[in-house]
């Protein structure tokens, strides 16, 4: 069995990925008690300064980005051998929903679609580019929204900052735009630009271009047009053809823009939930850890079982009814057949109870 870091507060449960900067765990918050992910810097990557930079920059970006359809982070910290930052848990991907699917449902990927919009250009008015915009980066929640995250190369408009001096990936060639693979400075555009190849995915069921090499896939999106949908999705093809315009300042710049074009095809829908978790069943807690960890958070103990108490038999109106109405009739018909006798049965009991009287005064 693999030996899991120790991160304060959290339980690693199964390792989920690695990527530039840190490694990633399904964890349970043991204060929370609910399921996150968990990102690691341990110390062998401390050397790495881009690897801490992008680590500590994605936090601060993250952070600072408060949008519904951004990943939320709940904790940020560190120990003397390794940083973490504890975040939203998500079941499933866009990327595993396009593989097991194929093509979506047209409306249902432009919902998708139009909310990670919302969220890029709520990024872009607060002077962050994403800069790596793909169905890895797109997950979602278990009701079924769709959540923008990894943000570890996102870029601060107007920075010189470059962290890819060091060799870091800028982002992922098949989802990248035209001036990113030409090396000029991205903007929200750019990120416009992925977001139509995500799109053309989502409708189509793959990416627009493809090629053995990267360089080849490189070519195609700097030079090559746009493919042409087929006819039952050509609807379509405008709203494509501007965020995938490799002349950036014919792509929607701004959300009105944006929702200018969406506007016509765009159909409110409920998007379908989350999937099955993409490793398999959620690892369960057993009873004495639930136990002991409820009393170490100050919960009350479990009361002990108690016996079963015997059924008590429910009062039946209709039976105490008829029960008194006997129980009168009887008397009354005590009453008529000793009526001569009753006048003299009262005068005994008067006398007897004058005679008790009597035998109590006398002692007194």
């Amino acid at each position: 069995m693999a030996v899991f870091p120790e991160v304060p507060g959290y339980e690693l449960k199964k390792f989920l990925g690695s990527g530039g900067a840190a490694d990633v765990f399904l964890a349970l918050d043991g204060r929370q008690r609910r399921l996150v992910a968990v990102k690691v810097l341990t110390r062998r990557r401390f050397a790495e300064t881009v690897a801490v930079r992008r680590f500590i920059k994605e936090a601060r970006t993250i952070s600072s980005l408060h949008h519904p359809n951004i990943v939320r982070i709940y904790e940020t910290g560190r120990t003397p051998e390794l940083r973490f930052m504890a975040m939203e848990f998500f079941p499933e991907s866009l990327k595993r929903r396009i593989q097991e699917r194929g093509r979506l449902v047209p409306d249902e990927a432009l919902a998708i679609a139009n909310q990670v919009a919302a969220a890029l250009f709520h990024a872009h008015r607060k002077g962050f580019v994403h800069r790596d915009v793909k169905p890895d980066n797109i997950m979602f929640r278990p009701d079924g929204t769709p959540v923008i995250l990894d943000f570890g190369i996102a870029r601060v408009l107007e920075s010189t900052t470059q962290l890819t001096r060091s060799g870091m990936s800028m982002g992922t060639p098949r989802y990248m735009s035209p001036e990113q693979l030409n090396a000029k400075r991205a903007d929200g555009r750019s990120d416009v630009y992925s977001l139509g190849v995500v799109l053309y995915e989502m409708l189509c069921g793959q990416p627009p271009f493809k090629g053995n090499q990267t360089m080849a896939v490189i070519m195609k999106h700097v030079t090559e047009p746009v493919p042409r949908l087929p006819d039952e999705l050509a609807a379509y093809q405008t709203l494509l053809d501007r965020m995938m315009a490799k002349e950036r300042n014919m792509r929607p710049g701004t959300e009105k823009e944006w929702q200018e074009l969406v506007k016509p095809l765009f159909r409110p829908i409920k998007l379908p939930k989350a999937g099955k978790p993409e490793f398999g069943p959620l690892p369960k807690t057993g009873d004495r850890d639930k136990t002991r960890q409820s009393r170490a958070a100050g919960e009350a103990a479990p009361k002990p079982a108690q016996k079963p108490q015997p059924r008590r038999r429910k009062s039946n109106p209709r039976r105490l009814f008829l029960l008194n109405l006997l129980l009168v009739l009887a008397l009354a018909a005590w009453i008529f057949f000793n009526y001569e006798r009753i006048p003299g049965m009262l005068a005994s009991l008067a006398r007897t109870i004058a005679g008790w009287i009597s035998a109590m005064i006398d002692k007194i």
